[in-house]
């Protein structure tokens, strides 16, 4: 009995033990299933349910501060804003729709969008889970209507105002002004836009991108206390945006008009430059063909963005600063200068020019087949005589022109106050062994020597060739900002002009060559005297450049009045011809209009 009640005993305990096992297990299991969720909440999920918590349904609804106008050297309306509304999204509300794909498809339909753009930036990250997302903008009467209706029963939409560019001149300077739009995928993951985020507007070419930053002011928010749906319950703060500062640039408005009506009236392809030599002010740039700004205000018009994107003519790219051109005679201006300043010549050297000019079987011809005969200095640069400028050039070597080509700053960048700007090319003998494996020969000499070849530079590089001669030996840093300043038009800065170059030349062979290009526009036999102004002495010095693409392109650079230079002009007419038949008169219509209708 007593053998009986110990076994019961140790049976007893052991049903214990094991129920007691039992339980932990479960505890254990418990416990680490809440271990699991805890780690899931806290560290998976944590950052979203601290937004969460941050929001406690508030809304943040950004104000967005009106970018700065942009005006004209006299203060003449460029770029203005004008009221516009968007319509955004709260994706926490939103997704919280019934049936979410068909919500999804009618405010597709409402705002003539596809479906999958209004779901892509919904999945965008942002961070703040109750952030806005703008799906359009610029809506039209009609849309704003449609969704005011649907805001009754759909969670999480919302229209809001914003000001919206607008371009009174409509292309007129369409590439100095440049354009806005909303920032890319491929700028948010660039580090110089670390500052910016999804849904931001900011400058994307021209003026509009340079100065992005003084034009787009400081944005505002509003603290709405928001319910379940989303529906505004009361606004808890506001801060107010502060106003993008105003730029106003150096162009004249109407000269730019003037100068682009010349160029569409002739159908022309190229670049009309125009500035204050003493300064560096961009009077005027045109490049054609260009693109009407009004397309860009709001929504880009997407057939018209792609037939710019597929145009052969390039009508976005600003050829003033971005098109890459032989220079061709205009380049005998340094050719000239480095031949008296290296005492290569004087200015009563003379060669004979027979009309073609030989190097071994090679023949290099003169544009004039006939020749010009004896050519000394002064008719040399008058009457553009090529082979004048194949002799200097063998005798300078192509190192010294490559010396001088470097001292008026081509290759190098002008730093002018505009994106995109190019350096060109000024080849060496190592320069052409690197790039093409091959020695540099006698006749690439020749045709360096009249500014063709290898030689390439931007048309605000060429300009900068007669600025050199307009300032007797110095040039300015091109730009187009004039001042910045407040809505009350009160300066807030002003641009300190910078000397970009000094050339290390004998002021007397300057001299010399401002009397020369003097006669090329009022000599009898000068190329350029279709530039000729009766009571206004212009200066100036053309090229016909031979271009492997077709026609050749016409030049003209020059600078008037003579004694004083108010106006440097530069005419590039792409397949135009002749520089002295068809630049030269339209850089006297460019120079009449100027010193006689603006500055008077």
């Amino acid at each position: 009995m007593k053998k009986y009640s110990i076994l019961e005993n140790i049976k007893e305990i052991h049903h214990r033990f094991l129920r007691i096992k039992f339980l932990a297990w479960i505890v254990s299991i418990f416990f680490f299933i809440l271990l699991i969720r805890l780690f899931y909440l806290q560290i998976i999920k944590g950052d979203y349910y601290r937004k969460l918590s941050q929001a406690n349904c508030v809304s943040i609804v950004k104000k967005t501060a009106p970018r700065g106008h942009i005006y004209d050297r006299n203060y003449s309306e460029l770029v203005i804003n004008i009221p516009s509304f968007k319509v955004n999204i709260i994706p926490f509300y939103f997704l919280k729709n019934e049936n979410f794909e068909k919500t999804i498809v009618e405010l597709a339909n409402i705002l003539d969008i596809p479906p999958e753009d209004i779901k892509e930036k919904l999945s965008k990250d942002r961070g703040y889970i109750l952030e806005p997302v703008t799906i359009k903008r610029n809506l039209s009467e009609k849309e704003i209507s449609l969704i005011e209706e649907k805001k009754l029963y759909i969670k999480g939409i919302l229209i809001e105002p914003e000001p919206k560019r607008k371009y009174p001149f409509k292309s007129t300077a369409s590439h100095i002004l440049g354009y806005i739009s909303e920032i890319t995928k491929e700028q948010l993951v660039d580090s110089s836009y670390k500052n910016y985020k999804a849904g931001d507007i900011i400058g994307q070419a021209g003026i509009e991108k340079q100065y992005d930053q003084i034009l787009r002011g400081e944005d505002g928010a509003t603290y709405i206390l928001t319910d379940a749906r989303g529906k505004q319950i009361k606004i808890l703060n506001e801060i107010p945006f502060k106003y993008g500062k105003n730029v106003v640039l150096t162009i004249d408005i109407k000269l730019q008009k003037f100068a682009e009506q010349l160029m569409e009236k002739n159908k022309y392809k190229g670049v009309i430059l125009a500035m204050e030599p003493a300064t560096g002010e961009i009077l005027c740039m045109v490049s054609k063909p260009d693109y009407d700004l009004n397309f860009f205000s709001g929504n880009i018009d997407v057939k018209y963005w792609k037939k710019l994107l597929r145009d052969k003519d390039h009508p976005l790219t600003n050829r003033a600063v971005q098109g890459l051109y032989s220079p061709g005679s205009i380049f005998k201006i340094v050719v000239g200068l480095g031949g008296l300043n290296e005492k290569m010549i004087d200015i009563n050297t003379s060669f004979l020019c027979e009309g073609i000019y030989w190097i071994k079987t090679w023949p290099y011809k003169c544009w004039r087949r006939d020749g010009h005969g004896h050519v000394s200095f002064f008719r040399a640069i008058a009457e553009s005589c090529d082979i004048y400028f194949y002799k200097l050039g063998l005798k300078m070597t192509v190192e010294m022109l490559h010396k001088y080509a470097l001292m008026f700053g081509l290759s190098e960048k002008t730093n002018i106050d505009l994106p995109g700007e190019k350096a060109g090319i000024v080849p060496s003998r190592e320069w052409k062994i690197r790039t093409s494996n091959s020695p540099w020969f006698p006749g690439n000499t020749v045709m360096m020597s009249i500014g063709q070849g290898y030689l390439s530079a931007t048309p605000l590089q060429i300009i900068n060739l007669a600025n050199a001669i307009a300032n007797e030996g110095y040039v300015m840093q091109p730009h187009v900002l004039k001042a910045i300043t407040l809505s009350n038009r009160k300066i807030y800065k002003l641009f300190e002009p910078i000397k970009l170059i000094e050339v290390n030349i004998d002021k007397k062979n300057i001299e010399y060559m401002r009397t020369a290009m003097k006669r090329v526009v009022n000599s009898a036999a000068g190329t350029g005297k279709k530039a000729f102004i009766s009571d206004i002495i212009v200066a100036g010095k053309t090229a016909t450049v031979e271009n492997p693409q077709g026609e050749t392109h016409a030049m003209f650079a020059g600078f008037a009045p003579y004694n004083k230079p108010a106006i440097s002009v530069l005419v590039l007419i792409e397949h135009g011809g002749g520089g002295g038949d068809v630049a030269a008169p339209l850089a006297k219509e460019v120079i009449e209009f100027y010193l006689k209708e603006l500055k008077k």
